[in-house]
């Protein structure tokens, strides 16, 4: 049975240049009629997203450079631990530094820190860029991983998420014994190929999850270090970094707020994000503040009771935007225009809240102990799921996720392959659409592509 599903997760990378020659001899064998196509990419276009990754790379050039040329091997491995030791291989849910995403651990993924670059290779300083191999591979001969880049500009706020599917096992390796991920991936140089290895987010929200900023940070991604540093290769950002999405104008960009809450002190909280975590095994008291877990029980509970049950619990609590483009971060009230399902008290990225919490009341069960089952989506997401599933064109990938939704319910990990396949598809579809107009041949406006360097030297590429 052929499982080609893909793991959504974007991260930032440098700025390099988005123009080169293209290529062709890609086999449309695979691909839909352009009617279908040009209907798909039309959706996505509406989100503020072009059909392509490729078209999407020229679209942020000005802000931030290029992505990178994405080299596993020059990557940082991420280390696993169990008990204390460093260990490889599946690990599953006996790890040390877990996720907290719903997935179980496996060893051998990369992250790396580039330092942002225009088209002729000029640094800039305010750019940088993360890129982030995820290795879910049970064994070397089956390659289940995805390579996902984030661009971010410090001082705007500016920020860009290419994202892969499960399907790179073209341009990806695995080593003996560590599973550690190595390999090129393709680059703008290539047009076609680097379409065929990432997509736009298109209508998904990539903020629904990466809500307080661009960058998940966890025990899994923090135990990632710059050589030779005790700093993170992720940039650890705060609670005045400014932030907002290219392509993602009408995207939710609100978190919660409590004046006097030191639970903010630091960053900004997404909700969202942290309602995921608390399904997959994270707690306040043993991960937060970092330095003094637990310490700060009334504020968590707080903000909790503000989330849960609608900010008029909580005295001082309203919705922000954060800065961005040189604005300061303002206060939005009932009329923000850009309200999305995961910003609904309680909600998180599977959808929910209010209505999700009613669905399990009706069915007899409780959040808490369905989320344990990693199943129990409310009407939204079930009707998304029978979405996602149509959509797909393998009918023994159908199967094997409807087999294993029957028996164990709607993970978090499930739904985003799910998307992350139908966006894939439709970004293959818009392949055609794109030849039908003509791929630009030419070389970019600002000069001949040149690869972006990496940072993993903390003096080249250090986060303010």
């Amino acid at each position: 049975m052929n499982h080609r599903a893909h793991t959504i997760l974007a991260l930032v990378a440098c700025s390099v240049t988005v123009s080169a020659l293209a290529r062709g001899g890609d086999d449309e064998a695979d691909v839909k009629p352009a009617v279908d196509a040009a209907r798909r990419t039309d959706a996505t276009r509406m989100a503020g997203f072009p059909a392509t990754a490729y078209e999407y790379a020229r679209m942020v050039e000005p802000e931030l450079g290029v992505p990178p040329r994405v080299d596993l091997g020059e990557a940082v491995e991420i280390p696993l631990f169990r008990d204390g030791k460093r260990a490889h291989g599946v690990l599953g849910k006996s790890c040390d530094n877990p996720s907290f995403l719903g997935k179980g651990m496996v060893s051998g993924s990369t992250i790396q820190r580039h330092e942002g670059r225009t088209a002729d290779g000029t640094p800039l300083p305010d750019v940088v860029w993360v890129s982030f191999g995820r290795n879910s591979s049970p064994s070397r001969e089956r390659v289940v991983a995805s390579v996902q880049m984030i661009g971010y500009h410090r001082e705007t706020g500016a920020t860009a998420f290419f994202e892969s599917s499960d399907r790179v096992a073209p341009w990806v390796t695995l080593d003996e014994g560590t599973l550690r991920m190595r390999g090129v991936l393709p680059w703008i140089d290539d047009p076609e190929q680097f379409n065929r290895a990432f997509v736009t987010p298109g209508a998904v929200q990539c903020v629904g999850c990466h809500q307080s900023d661009p960058f998940i940070t966890n025990a899994f991604i923090n135990a990632a270090k710059i050589p030779g540093t005790k700093e993170t290769v992720v940039p650890i950002l705060d609670e005045n970094a400014p932030y907002y999405v290219l392509g993602g104008e009408t995207w939710d960009m609100r978190t919660l707020h409590i004046e006097d809450n030191a639970c903010f002190d630091c960053h900004r909280v997404g909700m969202s994000t942290v309602e995921m975590f608390l399904q997959n095994g994270w707690t306040h008291e043993k991960y937060m503040p970092p330095h003094r877990p637990g310490s700060l029980g009334e504020d968590w509970q707080a903000l909790l009771t503000a989330w849960r049950t609608g900010q008029d619990a909580i005295e001082g609590v309203r919705w922000t935007v954060p800065p961005a483009k040189g604005e300061d971060a303002r206060v939005v009230g009932d009329d923000y225009p850009h309200k999305a399902y995961f910003n609904e008290p309680g909600g998180s990225f599977l959808g929910g809240g209010r209505k999700m919490a009613e669905a399990f009341a009706k069915n007899g069960d409780s959040q808490e102990g369905s989320a344990a089952k990693g199943g129990g989506p409310n009407a939204a997401a079930a009707a998304e799921v029978e979405r996602l599933l149509d959509q797909l064109e393998d009918p023994d990938v159908r199967a094997a996720f409807e087999g294993w939704i029957e028996k164990n319910g709607v993970s978090a990990e499930v739904l985003q392959k799910l998307r992350s396949m139908a966006r894939r598809e439709e970004a293959r579809e818009g392949l055609i659409s794109t030849r039908s107009q003509g791929v630009d041949r030419r070389p970019s406006l600002l000069g001949s592509s040149r690869p972006v360097r990496s940072c993993q030297s903390p003096a080249r590429c250090r986060s303010k």
